[in-house]
């Protein structure tokens, strides 16, 4: 993630593959938003926090996912492991409507 916040053309100089995947999360981040926040870990958290959500909604596109969504046979749950303390933060989902709550994670639920 830390990567993906550089210019666009310091992204371009990597590998093409590398570049397109860096691009790709770069596209799903805030950096309005990051640029606010001035410490730099809370700055990297948030923008890991923002890429999972992006990550979300994006699979929320796949009409394959969303048909077992529906069928309550899948949960899209976006997630951040902390390394240093061995924490994950679940933090956003998408899920049938009426399915149960998965513990106070932020619900996106289907149409």
């Amino acid at each position: 993630i830390k990567a993906a916040q550089l210019d666009a053309e310091t992204i371009k100089r990597e590998p093409a593959d590398l570049a397109k995947a860096l691009l790709g999360i770069k596209a799903g981040l805030d950096e309005k938003r990051l640029k606010c926040i001035h410490d730099p870990r809370s700055q990297d958290r948030e923008a890991v926090a923002s890429n999972v959500e992006n990550q979300v909604e994006q699979l929320a596109k796949d009409p394959a996912l969303m048909d077992l969504v529906n069928k309550d046979q899948l949960a899209i749950v976006g997630a951040f492991y902390e390394i240093s303390s061995g924490i994950v933060d679940f933090f956003h989902h998408v899920s049938k409507p009426g399915s149960p709550d998965l513990g106070g994670i932020r619900k996106r639920v289907t149409r």
